[in-house]
């Protein structure tokens, strides 16, 4: 009964809040990712620490919180802040499926996320026909596409004599991480800011929100350059913050992944309706198993579930796909040659560097169809790519290190370059974030630059990309990119989603055979 006294201790703070001023409650959640059903996730339920496996999140629970939280406070605004359309349900009934359940939530308003667009801006307008909730596309042109007239530039909602103003933040990022063309951003996440800022401002708003999908990080970074605003509610990067954020008169939370938690806001004002910006405060409310879901909601969910196919089949492929441990950790790889030139090409970098134990399944998936759990199967741990410029002297060091991992999940299946390890040299040995012993098993390492192979050059700059797991945890000791990475960046997209999107617009997705990219002499 955890969850429920949690719920209830929070309300009934808010209510006594509710007796001494006029509070504006903003709660939601971002990166849904297309949980409708719960999960099993790892909570820590007593607040000691330790974490258990237990049922978190679903949208017929979410329901149910936000009718207890618009009962205890009806000045209440729910909102998500996009990345909803993921996964099975997205795969199977394009959006109209997560957007209906949305809407019968209770959702109020929508900022769109990137993965909105995976399946193009047709298929979201076709998912937007019949929701009660208002979408919200503050930075986005969508003149030329099927979202025209689908979307408000920003919304004023009165509640209880507060005028209380939304816009929107889409990631600067949109047109790298997804195949979306009709949809343009207007400007940078500041300059709209600001404009947005100063329009609502001249409309004699009381309370400003901004709904972000920019990261936690960049939402920082736009509260210290834009004024203004009272509330960022943001999402994108996928993390639930410990304590709210305060940047000069700005409060910060994000809204974290799959639904495990809402986050709920209470924004106090005085007699005069001015924000009483140090009282902000912010509330994670545990979306758990203890709380009654809406019966109506969880047995529309069950019908959904009800047509799912056996296997949700994404695509075809004309070729087997070779996950064995052997042809990854041993050889070039044909399967990582092609999702690693994928990434190359989405991504706009010069060199992709990922480790053959990011792509797992463990055995040879036969040719015909491409289904949605053989892509969960092979992205396991759905890492996701990062962006980052290195030195090609670091280059040379990592591909040693990928010379000593041979027949281990450390070696690097790569595109954009090519090298050849060969077993009976030296080895490199590191210790920590130190190298104690040169390798010298790799030679003829080539970069293809500007239409040709070009021998890598140590002083050279190259645009790299990896996985998290390398980049960011220094997997399989690769401390490189970390320790001397300039200009660090998070995709926020998983090698399933690079792939699944692809397959979407293809219709399929072959291996075309190995071009020696990777040779290994014993």
């Amino acid at each position: 009964m955890l969850g429920r006294s949690i719920l209830i201790s929070i309300l009934l703070f808010t209510s006594s809040a509710l007796a001494a001023n006029k509070v504006i409650t903003i709660a939601g959640t971002a990166d849904l990712q297309g949980m409708m059903e719960p999960s099993i996730q790892k909570f820590d339920l007593n607040g000691d620490g330790k974490k258990e496996k237990v049922a978190m999140g679903g949208i017929a629970t979410i329901a149910s919180i936000f009718q207890n939280i618009k009962k205890e406070n009806s000045n209440t605004v729910f909102v998500s802040v996009g990345d909803d359309l993921m996964n099975k349900f997205f795969h199977t009934y394009k959006g109209k499926a997560i957007l209906s359940l949305v809407s019968d939530a209770g959702y109020e308003l929508y900022a769109f996320g990137n993965h909105e667009f995976d399946k193009g801006s047709k298929v979201l307008s076709e998912a937007l026909d019949g929701v009660n909730f208002t979408p919200i596309c503050s930075d986005l042109d969508v003149s030329n596409s099927a979202l025209k007239g689908k979307c408000k530039s920003y919304v004023i909602k009165e509640i209880d004599g507060v005028k209380v103003g939304f816009f929107s933040l889409m990631t600067e990022d949109l047109p790298l991480v997804t195949s979306e063309r009709d949809v343009k951003i207007v400007s940078d996440n500041v300059t709209i800011a600001k404009m947005m800022v100063k329009l609502l401002k001249e409309q004699h708003v009381n309370v400003i929100v901004a709904l972000s999908h920019i990261g936690y990080k960049q939402d920082r970074a736009l509260a210290k350059q834009v004024k203004g605003i009272d509330l960022i509610f943001g999402g994108h990067s996928h993390e639930y913050v410990k304590v709210m954020g305060r940047i000069n008169n700005t409060a910060i939370v994000n809204g974290g992944q799959q639904g495990t938690q809402i986050v709920k806001v209470d924004i106090p004002l005085d007699k005069e309706l001015n924000v009483l910006h140090k009282k902000i405060t912010m509330y994670k409310i545990p979306v758990g198993s203890t709380i009654i879901p809406d019966k109506a909601i969880a047995a529309k969910v069950a019908k959904y579930e009800e047509n799912f196919p056996a296997a949700i089949v994404l695509g075809k492929t004309d070729a087997p796909w070779d996950l064995t441990s052997a042809e990854l950790r041993k050889n070039e790889s044909a399967v990582a040659d092609m999702v690693n030139d994928l990434m190359r090409k989405k991504f706009k970098v010069e060199i992709v560097l990922n480790n053959a134990g990011a792509f797992r399944g463990g055995k040879v998936y036969p040719e015909g169809n491409i289904t949605d759990t053989m892509l969960k199967e092979i992205d396991e741990f759905g890492n996701y790519a990062y962006m980052l410029k290195l030195k090609g002297k670091y280059i040379r060091q990592i591909l040693e290190r990928s010379a000593a991992q041979y027949d281990e999940g450390g070696l690097m299946q790569v595109s954009g370059l090519k090298y050849r390890i060969t077993l009976s040299k030296q080895l490199q040995k590191i210790k920590g974030r130190k190298i104690i012993r040169a390798g010298n098993r790799v030679d003829d390492i080539e970069v293809y630059t500007d239409g040709k192979w070009l021998l890598l050059d140590d002083k050279r700059i190259y645009s790299v990309l990896s996985n998290s797991f390398i980049v960011n945890h220094e997997g399989d000791g690769y401390f490189w990119f970390k320790k001397y990475g300039t200009d660090m960046k998070n995709t926020f997209t998983t090698f399933y989603s690079i792939m699944a999107e692809y397959i979407d617009h293809n219709k399929g997705l072959t291996p075309y055979g190995k071009d020696g990219r990777l040779e290994i002499v014993h």
